[in-house]
Order: structure tokens, then C-alpha cells, then sequence
């Protein structure tokens, strides 16, 4: 067994959530099930070090099932180094929270705020036509009333390109639900962060996206290209 197992455990249960929960292959429980099934059995080891290896994978079942705010924080990280999992670690086994960061999502120029109020305008991301004081208000974390989207998918594409290019958080997700930023397309319910994972994962794979009754338009894979073409002209003029 090696000393640093809790460590690698943690770490490919990180990779497993990026390629299962990220890009929506499994639903959560079924991804903490998977994952506590294949790694709990162990053989040629001592007693106590089989002991140690059943304490660890426990740890991490349980970290996984009972404290989701911290593995979405620290899973949706680009990098997951051994520095975040002890951290991560720390906080669950202290049943601390994570250290509230300021809310907002970008702070944008007025030529920006202006381009983006185009750009919402244009591709009707939103049920409503949005003024710049709407769209200053939402990266600002300051709407009165969610935003609700015409599409969720093109919506979660939208502001994934803008992750993608390092223009928002890694959060941005959990800030857009902690401020009911975003209101679904089918109920004008707050959208969580969960229903954006799933939206951005669901538009960025036709085999997720195109299943029977699906009601994922052709022309959505062509809109995401659109956003990174945006967003790099956006950033251009930064």
C-alpha cells in the first residue's frame, strides 16, 4: 500500500468526477457508488495495513456523499494538487465551510458590458431583451430578478466559453446559483449549478444531447463555436 494512498485516492476520484460529473456521463450517486465498489476490495496485505486501505476508502465514500459543496469546489478546479486535498480534507474532517469569496462573476469595461449586450441581443439568450445595466448587473452579481434564458444550453455554452478563456471563475457555476443569477428556459426556476454542468455538458456532446425527445437543436452545436469567436474578440480588447 503506498504512504501517500489517501492522497491518490482523492485524486482519482477528482479525475473520475471531470470525466463523469463535468461532462455528464453518470449521475452523481451513481459516480460515488462506482467509485467506493471498484476500489474498497484489496488483497496481499496485512491486516493492519487492509484495515488502513478500508479507513481510507470510507473517508473518501463519505466525503464524497456528505459534503458535495466542498467536492465542487475543489473537483471543478482545473488542477487538483496534493495542497487542495489536504484542504479539502481539513475542512471535512473539521465540518468547516469553505471562506465565502466576493460574488461577482467579471468586471467588465463599458465598451465590454455594451459588446455583450449585442451579443445577448443577437443570439436572444435571453427571454427578455437585456439592457447594459442588466448585463453590468448579472456579471456584478446585483440583478434583482434571475435572467431567465431562452435556451439553458445555449445559455451554459455562452458562459462556458468565457470560462474557457479564463474570463470568469472556476466557480462560476455555484456563484450564478447562490445569486439566482439565471432562471431556466422551461419554468423561470432558479437555475442551479448542477443544471449548468449538465446543459454545457449536454450541448458540448450530441450523444448526451441527442437522445430520444430531446429537444437539442442542430444549430446549438454551431453556436458554441460562435461564443469562442466572441469571446476571443472580447478578449482581444482587454
Amino acid at each position: 500500500m503506498p504512504e501517500d494512498e489517501l492522497w491518490q485516492l482523492c485524486r482519482i476520484a477528482f479525475k473520475q468526477y471531470k470525466s463523469e460529473i463535468i461532462n455528464g456521463e453518470k449521475s452523481y450517486s451513481r459516480f460515488v457508488y462506482d467509485y467506493f465498489y471498484y476500489h474498497l476490495p484489496a488483497s496481499g496485505m496485512s491486516e493492519a495495513d487492509m484495515r488502513t486501505h478500508v479507513m481510507h476508502v470510507c473517508e473518501v465514500k463519505e466525503l464524497l456523499e456528505e459534503r458535495r459543496d466542498l467536492v465542487d469546489v475543489f473537483f471543478s478546479k482545473d488542477k487538483f494538487d496534493e495542497t487542495d486535498c489536504q484542504q479539502m480534507l481539513n475542512l471535512f474532517n473539521s465540518g468547516k465551510g469553505i471562506e465565502p469569496e466576493a460574488d461577482y462573476l467579471a468586471h467588465f469595461t463599458d465598451e465590454q458590458i455594451a459588446c455583450i449586450t449585442d451579443f445577448a441581443t443577437a443570439s436572444s439568450l435571453f427571454r427578455v431583451e437585456v439592457t447594459e445595466e442588466d448585463i453590468r448587473n448579472l456579471f456584478e452579481c446585483k440583478l434583482r430578478r434571475p435572467l431567465q434564458a431562452n435556451s439553458n444550453r445555449n445559455v451554459a455554452l455562452f458562459f462556458g466559453a468565457l470560462r474557457e478563456h479564463g474570463l470568469l471563475p472556476f466557480q462560476w457555476q455555484m456563484i450564478m446559483e447562490r445569486n439566482k443569477l439565471l432562471s431556466s428556459s422551461a419554468n423561470n426556476e432558479p437555475l442551479r449549478a448542477s443544471q449548468l454542468r449538465c446543459s454545457l455538458s449536454q450541448a458540448r456532446n450530441p450523444k448526451l444531447g441527442k437522445k430520444k425527445r430531446s429537444n437539442l437543436k442542430d444549430d446549438e452545436v454551431g453556436f458554441e463555436s460562435t461564443c469562442r469567436s466572441f469571446v476571443i474578440r472580447l478578449k482581444e480588447s482587454m
